[in-house]
């Protein structure tokens, strides 16, 4: 039982000296403990790895069949690419899959596989998972197939945005894959190679760190990090650096000033990624078997979904402290759930500090200078129309985040608009997100994507669909028997309507390629149980991993004999003969 609640054999023996009244009691010792749990892994595991998980996720697919799997091969029966999600991680998706962040630097098995969590963020500003994979290899093609069949999983809606390191085989595969969806990078990787790159400038120059993060971070219009920008190359004679040009060309992938002017859910980085990566790192470890890691995974996304019924349950049944006397903080209140909400409170509590300046008025449409009072500097302007009620400013917080900044409630107060109009009310972070909501935002977006085309889908949009009347079927007896009278008049309904065609009622497998197959919950149970799963090639190493994160991509530099002082090549700092004279 500790074993399988992912609890280390050091800490099993310490429960087990509590229990029998101190280790000076206890017959075993960390060795034992060790020898015994080796055992027994090694008669579970005589079935093969890979085809115990194989076996968990077809037993998973029989207790629920919202659940989805997929398995890629290679020639000779080898597993090469997972994909699974379970059924809660699908309808989430409807509600919070707007964006979606992944980041595959994390080893967390036997194999050295790396473990790609699909995350986004729920009402609660919480981490979500939307599915986890362990790839073979992080190549164009198998990214491809990731985000292929995640896509599948979700029944074919794209997410509106997508975060990633700037890993050159993520970013085509994103390209391939999800064409209309915005792309963007992970800002703390970027910054993070600045000074590996550009050493030899922040030793010469005590003051570049300071400047270039001014030029990122308090540029707010596209127009204003431009002139910054030019700025600090031409100062510190960066304009031949071919490093410097490469992210200047992707400026508008991972600059604040561009990026905030569409909806990320206030992500910026992969960090949602990250933590969730720390957060399963307290159930697995760089040595856990394929088949034990699938199963500590569920027990911990089961652990998440606690965290959100716990966020759930505070927002429903305790009421937030008000310290205006605004009726929009009211308002916010009501609808908001508290961790959006005490965000929104902070925002309308700093608009009082700032001032605004009437620069032009034409036609009910309001132009105003905004800043802090007694400081000039930094401003931004915020445009109102009366009489739609409409706001922008020039900081896009709400195009980025989905609730008003303070510049837009100072001039909203100012105008006397003290109610906030519906659409700046987003329904993705009000306490009704996903009970409340109906289903025609996300039928709107299955439409607006790749048809649903054979009866694979039908069955996964039906089943995903049909999640949220089972939640609110289960809210009383009452729920419950509405809700079974409605599916038997539904079934009634449907045994009435013949086929249209032959190919309407028949079931296949689908493949990705020759040597891939997708389980998903319409296939029959005879097919499932008939395919032989091998081992993907063990990764052995020499002692403890250092970490069980490892680099990405751009990440990884090659070590280059260059002195830190000329950038020559064939000496360094200390031998320089420029420093020396």
């Amino acid at each position: 039982m500790l074993d399988q609640s992912g609890v280390r054999p050091s800490k099993i023996v310490s429960v087990l000296a509590t229990q029998v009244g101190g280790i000076g009691n206890l017959n075993v010792t960390d060795h034992d403990v060790c020898n015994y749990l080796s055992t027994k892994r090694h008669k579970e595991l005589e079935k093969g790895d890979a085809q115990l998980m194989l076996q968990y996720f077809q037993k998973r697919q029989s207790e629920n069949p919202g659940f989805f799997y997929a398995i890629q091969v290679d020639i000779e029966g080898r597993l090469a690419n997972c994909f699974w999600a379970d059924a809660k991680s699908r309808s989430l998706y409807k509600h919070f899959g707007d964006v979606v962040t992944f980041d595959p630097t994390y080893l967390t098995n036997k194999y050295k596989m790396p473990f790609v969590p699909l995350t986004g963020v729920n009402h609660h500003y919480q981490s979500i998972l939307f599915g986890g994979a362990l790839l073979w290899d992080e190549t164009e093609e198998s990214f491809v197939w990731l985000l292929q069949t995640w896509l599948e999983a979700m029944l074919g809606c794209p997410p509106k945005t997508v975060i990633t390191d700037q890993d050159t085989a993520i970013t085509n595969a994103v390209a391939r894959v999800l064409p209309h969806s915005t792309h963007h990078f992970c800002m703390w990787h970027i910054e993070k190679k600045f000074p590996e790159t550009l050493s030899h400038i922040y030793h010469q120059n005590n003051d570049f760190k300071y400047h270039f993060s001014k030029c990122i971070h308090d540029t707010i219009t596209p127009e204003e990090f431009e002139m910054a920008w030019t700025e600090l190359i031409e100062k510190y004679k960066l304009q031949n650096n071919t490093w410097i040009q490469k992210v200047y060309s992707i400026r508008e992938r991972w600059v604040p000033a561009f990026v905030r002017a569409s909806f990320c859910a206030g992500m910026s980085t992969t960090q949602r990624s990250e933590s969730m990566n720390k957060f399963f790192k307290d159930y697995l470890n760089s040595s856990t078997a394929m088949s034990k890691f699938v199963t500590q995974y569920d027990r911990a996304i089961e652990a998440r979904y606690d965290k959100e019924k716990e966020k759930n349950f505070k927002t429903k049944n305790t009421k937030p402290i008000l310290k205006t006397l605004y009726p929009m903080e009211v308002e916010a209140a009501k609808v908001y759930t508290r961790k959006i909400f005490r965000m929104f409170q902070d925002e309308l509590l700093e608009s009082q500090k700032y001032v605004s300046e009437k620069i032009t008025m034409k036609d009910g449409v309001y132009k105003y200078r905004v800043h802090e009072c007694q400081k000039e500097f930094p401003s931004y302007i915020v445009i109102l129309n009366i009489v739609e009620q409409k706001v922008e400013c020039s900081c896009h917080k709400f195009e980025f985040v989905g609730i008003l900044c303070k510049h837009a409630l100072m001039v909203f107060i100012k105008k006397q608009i003290h109610s906030l109009p519906m659409h700046y009310l987003l329904d993705r972070w009000t306490m009704s997100a996903i009970c409340g909501r109906d289903e025609g935002d996300f039928s709107e977006k299955l439409h607006q994507a790749e048809p649903l085309r054979n009866s694979s889908m039908w069955f996964n949009d039906i089943m995903v669909r049909s999640l949220g009347i089972s939640e609110k079927a289960s809210r009383s007896a009452k729920h419950h028997r509405v809700a079974l009278q409605g599916l038997q008049a539904l079934s009634d309904k449907l045994d009435d309507l013949p086929y249209e065609n032959e190919q309407d009622s028949s079931l296949s497998i689908s493949q990705v390629d020759s040597h891939s197959e997708i389980h998903d919950p319409t296939q029959g149970q005879t097919s499932q149980k008939s395919i032989t799963l091998f081992n993907p090639v063990t990764v052995a190493s020499k002692g403890r991993p250092r970490t069980l994160r490892m680099k990405g991509g751009l990440e990884k530099s090659r070590k280059i004999n260059k002195c830190s002082c000329c950038k020559e090549k064939g000496h360094n700092r200390s031998t320089c003969p420029k420093v020396k004279n």
